[in-house]
């Protein structure tokens, strides 16, 4: 049985003894309050769709340029991945079955890039394909600018070296017909979208 079944049946069963019992002992309010605020952190909490993880330092070739103030500047595998690296597996919208990625949180790319402030952001794929990705959606949840799958670095046979992830499986709010071209892989540049 998973835990939100869990906690939800333990509280209707407290809900009833705390309501219709008349034996109020020490303990009965306590543990009636402890299993409603667990179903209450449950319920607002959100899943932690994102594990820390480790790999080997990579190349220091480019991954991108990112385009401000009318100059390109390089970014790098290695200054992304210096960032901190995260997992993620959740479904595509245009692949098959369950898919896990490694790479960095795309707001903590934007401040290194010097794009946080920014209320959208442009990116570009080498097919010349643009995306715009707004602000609320690096804000309500983890998006991951991944630059491997599986554990191996993204190449061009495999839509990198950079992609944009959205974590569907954990956060269903980003699963919209709106958001599912936000997918950008083969990411060229990255500019302010406004």
């Amino acid at each position: 049985m998973k835990v939100r079944q869990w906690l939800v049946l333990a509280y209707r069963e407290e809900k009833d003894c705390c309501m219709s019992s008349l034996l109020n002992t020490a303990l009965l309010p306590l543990k009636c309050g402890l299993v409603m605020l667990a179903v209450l952190a449950i319920g607002i909490l959100p899943a932690p769709a994102l594990e820390p993880v480790d790999f080997p330092e990579p190349p220091d070739t480019v991954a991108f340029n990112v385009q401000k103030n009318g100059k390109s500047v390089p970014v790098t595998l290695r200054q992304l991945e210096k960032l901190g690296l995260y997992r993620v597996t959740t479904p595509s919208p245009y692949e098959k079955g369950q898919l896990t990625f490694e790479g960095v949180l795309f707001r903590d790319v934007l401040k290194l890039v010097g794009l946080e402030g920014e209320d959208s952001v442009a990116l570009r794929a080498v097919d010349e394909y643009v995306q715009i990705v707004p602000r609320e959606d690096w804000t309500e949840g983890p998006l991951l600018l991944a630059t491997r799958q599986d554990g191996k670095l993204l190449t061009r046979r495999t839509q990198g070296p950079t992609r944009l992830i959205y974590p569907l499986k954990d956060y269903p709010a980003f699963d919209t017909p709106i958001r599912k071209p936000r997918w950008v892989w083969l990411i060229k540049t990255l500019e302010s979208g406004g």
